[in-house]
């Protein structure tokens, strides 16, 4: 698992050495260029809670599907040992 987080973090790494060289090698002025990054901030930010907000309902859809087999085997445990 570490080799893996070190090749994210690598990746990750390339990809805003690239973002940053992009930028200072641009033929667009500066305001141009502040507009595109924050529409594509923008984007990324709104992308983020889409996707956190399916992420959530998904990991609570889970728990309310597993809780009744959780239930179920802690009243097995508590009957075997007699709680």
């Amino acid at each position: 698992m570490k080799n893996q987080s070190k090749i994210i973090a690598a990746m990750l790494a390339g990809v805003a050495a690239g973002a940053i060289i992009g930028l200072l090698l641009s033929p667009e002025d500066g305001g141009e260029t502040r507009s595109d990054i924050t529409a594509w901030i923008k984007d990324v930010y709104e992308r983020s809670k889409e996707k956190t907000s399916d992420l959530a309902a998904k990991g609570l859809n889970a728990i309310k599907i597993g809780q009744p087999s959780v239930d179920n085997h802690i009243d097995h445990a508590e009957s075997a040992l007699g709680v």
